[in-house]
């Protein structure tokens, strides 16, 4: 679908042997010339900022920038407004470290899927399926489920699928709900539901934007946004003054403290749109360490006001799963909501563009002109909406998100999959694209670790994580019901 690279733009070269590598027969592993996947890198390497801006604004945004862009764009949003609560939920002793922990595991798992999106595009490439017919354009774009459905089997592919959209229809479910819940705090006239309905109705205009290279001024729309907010949030607590014999060091129960924490592996590690912004760039190599840079803003961003809403508001924060519930209302307040309520909609459409493509190969309409392809995925927009109205749960679905399918898509399959694929044989490990970071030690600290995030995320994050959150969800149902009119609205 996108780019317009030549295959014979391919440079080969030969990958060096790995001394002590052997097949599971005594024998050494075949080395194989390799190509340059990076093919598209060439025909920009020389271009200026302004040849950025001119070509980049609207569409064509495949450089390492409008990959950090996107990144952060879709990990910073609502998930800053929930985070406060989440910190409350876990205590601020155990919360800080958990942030810290996932964002420096999501980190590492990128990389992990990194290497497994380079190995896809080289088989594509080989057996002629990375081209359409033109030998220019792309066949079509590569998605999880598809990647790691190529390099573990089609059983573990269907599975990342279930998972991926799931998770990314959580997400953008959860935007709607954010950005009804938003609105409310500022201008009532309508009952959350029905800003939902509103919401709803704006989030078919996201259905128009084509592919991840037309998110560049999006993007910085977006963060600008969240900047603002960030520091906005901060000054307000720091104006209102700290409560500190007040503030929940530790968490409440086992059940509040795996809701909060599943909050955190939702926040800190959103894999299901990677493939689709690695698959957009230029140089799809360097998204490894292009996505922690992205980190450094998140962090920096989604952090300091969590802990210090804590610090200024613990007994509102521990009821409230939006932040927006907790601080005063003033003008600050109205200019931020606003300014994140433009950041949600284009959150949205980060999350489900994904799913669209899903739908359209579905459908039969991937490959269509626009004119077809982007009317067809009405029907994935109109279902999200349906849901959001359904269950406004806001904070609960974070958790949720988190727990059953984002441990799985940012976390457990990424370790998995990257295991299976490199365990299998030395000539795997010897002509890996992307080799193994040389602080890591080599091939063997690497798949030991990576077991020991399949065990742990699997038993805390999927498992006891999982069973708290849907515990919270249910009772939520069972106390509210379902199509809420107003879940969470002040009195008076």
């Amino acid at each position: 679908m996108e780019g317009d690279a030549k295959a014979s733009a391919f440079e080969l070269e030969s990958l060096p042997q790995k001394t002590g590598a052997v097949e599971s027969n005594g024998t050494k592993p075949q080395v194989v010339e390799h190509l340059n996947l990076d093919e598209e890198a060439a025909a920009h390497e020389n271009d200026t900022w302004l040849d950025l801006l001119k070509h980049g604004w609207l569409s064509n945004a495949g450089s390492n920038l409008d990959a950090g862009l996107t990144s952060a764009a879709a990990q910073v949003g609502q998930v800053m407004l929930t985070l406060p609560h989440a910190v409350s939920l876990t205590g601020i002793r155990a919360g800080v470290p958990l942030i810290v922990a996932y964002t420096l595991i999501s980190m590492w798992t990128v990389h992990l899927l990194n290497a497994l999106y380079l190995e896809y595009k080289r088989s594509k490439i080989r057996t002629g399926e990375w081209y359409a017919a033109d030998g220019k354009a792309k066949h079509k774009a590569s998605q999880y489920f598809e990647v790691i459905g190529h390099t573990c089997g089609g059983w573990l592919g269907a599975v990342a699928l279930i998972l991926t959209v799931f998770n990314l229809m959580g997400n953008g479910t959860a935007q709607i709900v954010a950005g009804a819940a938003n609105t409310y705090s500022i201008n009532p006239i309508l009952t959350k539901r029905g800003w939902t309905i509103v919401w709803g109705a704006l989030s078919l205009l996201m259905t128009l934007i084509p592919s991840f290279r037309d998110f560049r001024l999006l993007n910085v729309i977006a963060l600008a946004g969240t900047g603002f907010t960030a520091i906005y949030i901060c000054v307000s607590a720091g104006v209102h003054g700290f409560t500190h014999n007040a503030v929940n060091l530790a968490p409440y129960s086992f059940q509040t403290f795996f809701t909060g924490a599943n909050v955190f592996l939702w926040a800190y590690g959103g894999h299901g749109v990677s493939f689709e912004i690695i698959d957009a760039m230029w140089k799809p190599s360097a998204y490894d360490w292009v996505y922690p840079l992205s980190y450094l803003f998140t962090f920096s961003i989604a952090t300091p006001h969590s802990i210090l809403v804590q610090l200024a508001f613990p007994g509102l924060n521990l009821k409230q799963d939006n932040v927006y519930g907790v601080l005063p209302k003033n003008g600050w307040m109205v200019a931020s909501i606003v300014i994140m309520l433009i950041h949600q909609i284009i959150a949205y459409a980060l999350y489900v563009t994904p799913i669209f493509f899903m739908w359209e190969k579905l459908v039969g309409t991937h490959r269509k002109p626009a004119y077809i392809r982007l009317p067809s995925r009405l029907p994935v927009a109109l279902f999200l909406w349906f849901i959001a109205i359904a269950f406004p749960f806001y904070g609960l679905i974070n958790s949720i998100i988190g727990a059953l399918t984002g441990s799985m898509v940012s976390f457990i399959l990424p370790a998995l999959a990257y295991n299976l694929y490199y365990l299998r044989s030395a000539a795997a490990r010897v002509n890996a694209p992307k080799q193994p970071p040389r602080w890591t030690g080599g091939w063997t600290p690497v798949l030991v670790f990576n077991t020991l995030i399949v065990v742990y995320f699997t038993t805390i994050g999927f498992g006891i994580g999982g069973y708290a959150s849907i515990k919270t969800f249910v009772d939520k149902i069972r106390t509210l019901g379902v199509f809420v009119d107003c879940y969470q609205c002040k009195k008076g």
